[in-house]
């Protein structure tokens, strides 16, 4: 098994752990979201998918592969700009789980961006 496919399932799982906690923090109403539990259970329908798809494409070692991977590292660091940077909430994101999950999903992240950029170089 590769060091990218390594990072990539760490990172997306550190990713669905924050997303199981936005849902219990009601992030909808920290973003402002429309439709409530609803709309972010089905927003993070398509997520999902492309996330599964994408270790499918990195195992393939795809163009497409190459891409999701340069997606989902950034994507790991959005939990951190946003609840550590923008949208600061001390009641919420600050047990020291969440900052456990939130930090190793920023430095997953980077990994998974320092080693997307070595394929394209």
């Amino acid at each position: 098994m590769s060091i990218t496919i390594i990072l990539y399932i760490l990172n997306a799982t550190l990713l669905l752990l924050h997303e199981i906690e936005s849902a219990y923090e009601k992030e909808w109403e920290i973003l402002k979201l429309p439709g409530k539990l609803s709309g972010f259970l089905l927003l993070h329908i398509p997520i999902i998918l492309l996330m599964f798809y994408g270790l499918l494409e990195i195992e393939r070692n795809t163009l497409i592969g190459l891409i999701l991977c340069v997606i989902f590292g950034i994507a790991g660091l959005l939990p951190f700009m946003v609840h550590k940077v923008f949208i600061r909430r001390k009641q919420h994101f600050n047990l020291l789980i969440s900052n456990i999950v939130i930090y190793a999903n920023s430095l997953s992240g980077i990994g998974l961006l320092f080693i997307s950029t070595q394929y394209v170089v």
